[in-house]
């Protein structure tokens, strides 16, 4: 502690009447304070002078007023004015000092500005009060939160309502501080009492806000005269009070005043009172918004339950008791009656029956029975509105039921559908009762539940019958989606067409390239066999597949039988009665016709049938569309592949053709010189000489080289086919008896093979080369026969199929070991065998015949055992004589 003259001491005495704390610096050293800084500090000036500055402020930290203190007195340039923390008494208050310079010392000015940051403190609360009263959910919450917020913040308040010609001041609170020679006045107290307009109210109400500058004197002006002496009093005894009044606006209107006051309140602080009023009033505004909202959804939430309920019934009288439930929840009524007609057929005028009542007795229901509550009189152009009525003011019957039961109101509530009367329902109070416009709304629209409940049910099968077919629509989209090949698209849009209109055959019919012809690409029910059959498309305006497929519009025949638009052939051939035929489109394009055959009766197809089963041909449509796209795309990357192999194999037959032409020539001149050697020779030594056997192997020898070179002849020249009209059984035949007989020739007998012969009846003719196909026939004949050297079964299978387009089948079947599987993938390539004596041309010329007719090889083989190579060849141009077996 540091020790100070008089000498110091007696050149500041000239600051000692300053009514701030003054106190002076030397060396950080207090070398005088003044009477106003010892009362601010509790404590003496003898006890303060000779005190380092840190015992006067508190300890400083980095950044803290206090810290710019010492900087400023280490010359340090530092703001001369700020605040700090100055150790008193008390523990400590804020103080706003100011430092001059003056010679080697320095003169502190200490203001204490604790109310300054109380004002800083409450303000911000405020603030923070006006904000959290916004996410409250009712008028009260809102009001009771901002009392109890304030007397928190120790703010005098005031809430007042203007009534008639007055002020009427609902709630009031003082805070102890405010009235310190008055506690008794302290706390909040609900007043309810009426005041006049005090200058500052009317300010307030007018302006939106107001400044009060003394409190005391405004409340004498609002309290009765005779009040008026004892207010002054109270307020006289302190100082005077300010206060700031802002008015409560709700939905744009004016409702309310909040007064606020405070001993520290200034007129600068209007502004943050201003906008917790205006917090006020939005919290209020929201409020009532949401008060108003939760009644109309505790409406709507009853409405909701009660079209649940109507909807989960099995039956309305299930509904009524939950239904009426929620009259009686919503209303807080006494009874509910329900009163329909007897008959379903009710015409106006005629009485209504109850049928359900809620919170009647069985006297009570007897007397409504009688009353005929639901044939009250309704004023005219009101047949749909809810009628309040007076229990005095209805017809004589209903007026004396009403009395016998003390109900003095009656609510008669329409039910209605599409203008329809279904019945009425009453909702009964025991007191007068006059309803808001939201529960008339709501109970009419529960009326129309209720009216929607009851027609619901006489509809109901027709829904269900609906819902089954829309199922069955998602069922088959979900089918058409879940693939893009045709066959299986066909096949499943067929089924589908059938089903949705139930009936038991349908066909789908697709047109050619040319767009000349319908083919019949699939069919479901009893004729599974005209799958194949074409037609026409200008056959006559007798066929009704065509019609569609130019008109683009359905058509539908009752009866087959007496319709002018069907032939007899086409009829015998489905053996239909009646018919409905639907266009396939796709953006005006036509893809093909759906045909649905009744074979059972006659039968209108109804205008709701037509649309079930056109959906299903739209989606169809859509689903070919698909698949043809894709399939347009296999068949561009289909002849890409078969182009380049093309290449591939022409460049190796150009080679091979020229090693067999060099090949065939220069081994041809030698075989011609021994076959005309070993003609000689047996002329010489004649058929009895032991030589002959020797001369015969020479000759066998020699026309086996030469059959091998024109195989490889025939193999290395291209076809080229001239094609006419053949038979395919015919040259079936002519072909297995010739692989028979070489078969057995060489002096070896034919191995005991027999054949069966599946034909197809009315197999169409082919248009082929007679010869090349002969010899491929020829080849798989021999091929099955010699797989047999000890007998075995030879099936020879003919029949019209369909590969992309018409044609027919051809399938040569044998018994023998079969081909091993690492063995199948190269039975068609040229050189390649396993007979001892074979070239390994006979497939590979067989394959090459079938490629130049456009046609398709495959092998398969049974898990039985054996083989079977197939042919398939194309109609081009079909000469089969159509006949017109489809719906067209």
């Amino acid at each position: 502690m540091g020790t100070v003259t008089e000498e110091q001491e007696a050149e500041y005495r000239l600051l000692g009447d300053m009514p701030l704390g003054v106190f002076v610096l030397r060396d950080s050293v207090l070398v005088y304070a003044n009477a106003a800084l010892a009362r601010l500090v509790g404590a003496t000036r003898e006890e303060l002078v000779g005190q380092p500055v840190t015992a006067l402020l508190e300890e400083p930290q980095a950044d803290t007023p206090v810290d710019r203190l010492a900087r400023r007195l280490g010359t340090a340039p530092v703001a001369g004015t700020y605040e700090a923390w100055l150790r008193s008494a008390g523990g400590g208050m804020r103080v706003e000092l100011t430092v001059h310079p003056h010679a080697r010392d320095w003169v502190v000015q200490a203001r204490d500005v604790t109310s300054r940051v109380r004002r800083r403190t409450v303000l911000r609360k405020l603030a923070e009060l006006g904000g959290h009263v916004r996410a409250l959910h009712s008028e009260e919450a809102v009001r009771e939160e901002v009392f109890r917020g304030l007397e928190a913040l120790e703010l005098g308040f005031a809430w007042l309502t203007p009534r008639g010609v007055g002020v009427e001041l609902s709630v009031a609170g003082l805070p102890p501080r405010l009235v310190p020679h008055a506690p008794a006045l302290g706390g909040r107290v609900p007043v309810e009492a009426m005041g006049s307009w005090a200058p500052a109210l009317v300010r307030t109400w007018r302006d939106g806000n107001a400044w009060v500058e003394d409190l005391g004197v405004e409340v004498s002006r609002f309290v009765p005269e005779a009040r008026m002496d004892t207010v002054l009093a109270v307020f006289q005894r302190v100082e005077p009070h300010h206060a700031v009044g802002v008015r409560i606006d709700v939905e744009t209107a004016p409702v309310a005043m909040l007064v606020l006051a405070a001993d520290w309140l200034s007129e600068e602080d209007g502004a943050a009172v201003r906008l917790f009023g205006q917090q006020v009033s939005s919290a209020l505004d929201a409020a009532r918004t949401i008060q108003r909202l939760s009644v109309r959804a505790t409406a709507l939430a009853a409405l909701g339950r009660l079209a649940s309920q109507a909807a989960s019934a099995p039956h309305p009288r299930a509904f009524f008791g939950s239904g009426t439930e929620e009259i009686a929840g919503l209303l807080a009524c006494d009874a509910v009656c329900l009163l329909l007609p007897a008959d379903t057929r009710h015409e106006p005028g005629e009485p209504l029956e109850l049928v359900y009542a809620r919170g009647l007795s069985e006297d009570a229901v007897a007397r409504v029975r009688r009353a005929r509550m639901g044939s009250l009189p309704r004023p005219s152009g009101m047949m749909d509105a809810v009628q309040v009525l007076d229990a005095e003011g209805c017809p004589a019957p209903t007026r004396d039921a009403l009395r016998a039961l003390a109900f003095q109101t009656l609510v008669s509530v329409p039910l209605r559908v599409r203008s329809r009367g279904v019945g009425t329902l009453s909702v009964l109070f025991h007191a007068r009762r006059r309803l808001t416009p939201l529960e008339l709304e709501t109970l009419q629209a529960m009326g129309t539940h209720f009216a929607a409940a009851i027609e619901s049910h006489r509809l109901l099968d027709e829904v269900r019958g609906r819902a089954e077919d829309l199922a069955l629509m998602h069922e088959v989209g979900k089918a058409l989606a879940a693939t893009l090949e045709l066959d299986r698209l066909l096949a499943t849009g067929v089924t589908s067409l059938a089903r949705i209109v139930d009936v038991p055959d349908a066909y789908v019919l697709l047109p050619d390239a040319k767009g000349q012809r319908l083919a019949i690409r699939a069919a479901t029910g009893g004729h599974p066999e005209l799958v194949g059959r074409d037609l026409p498309l200008d056959l006559s305006p007798h066929s009704l597949a065509g019609e569609v497929f130019r008109t683009r519009q359905p058509l539908r025949v009752e009866d087959a039988r007496v319709d002018v638009w069907m032939n007899d052939e086409l009829r015998r051939a489905t053996d239909g009665v009646a018919y409905m035929v639907l266009p396939l489109a796709v953006h005006a394009q036509m893809v093909g016709v759906a045909v649905m055959v009744e074979t059972r009766r006659p039968r209108r197809f109804t205008p709701a049938e037509l649309e079930r089963a056109d959906a299903i041909a739209n989606q169809l449509s859509l689903a070919l569309e698909g698949a043809r796209l894709v399939e347009d795309l296999k068949k561009s990357y289909e002849e890409l592949r078969r182009a380049q192999e093309q290449l591939v194999h022409r460049e190796r037959l150009a080679a091979l053709g020229e090693l067999s032409a060099v090949m065939a020539h220069e081994v041809r001149n030698p075989l011609g010189a021994i076959f005309n050697s070993v003609a000689t020779i047996r002329r010489i030594i004649g058929p009895e000489s032991p030589a002959t056997p020797l001369v015969d192997i020479v000759g066998e020898e020699a026309d086996r080289l030469n059959r091998i070179v024109a195989d490889l002849l025939t193999f290395a020249r291209p076809p080229s086919p001239h094609l006419y009209a053949v038979s395919v059984t015919q040259l079936l035949e002519e072909s297995v008896g010739g692989a028979l007989s070489d078969a057995g020739s060489h002096g070896q007998p034919p191995p005991p093979v027999r054949v069966e012969w599946v034909m197809e009846e009315d197999v169409p003719s082919v248009t082929v080369d007679e010869r090349l196909i002969r010899q491929a026939f020829l080849n798989l004949a021999l091929n099955a026969v010699q797989a047999m050297p000890h007998g075995g079964t030879l099936r020879v299978v003919a029949r019209k199929a369909w590969v992309e387009r018409p044609g027919v089948q051809v399938e040569i079947i044998d018994t023998g070991p079969g081909i091993p599987l690492e063995l199948r993938t190269r039975i068609f390539e040229p050189f390649f065998t396993t007979k001892a004596q074979g070239t390994g041309l006979g497939l590979a010329v067989v394959k090459r015949i079938v490629d130049s007719h456009m046609g398709a090889m495959g092998l398969d083989v049974p898990d039985t055992g054996g083989a079977v190579f197939w042919i398939f060849l194309p109609l081009e141009p079909p000469a089969l004589h159509v006949l017109p077996l489809t719906a067209g």
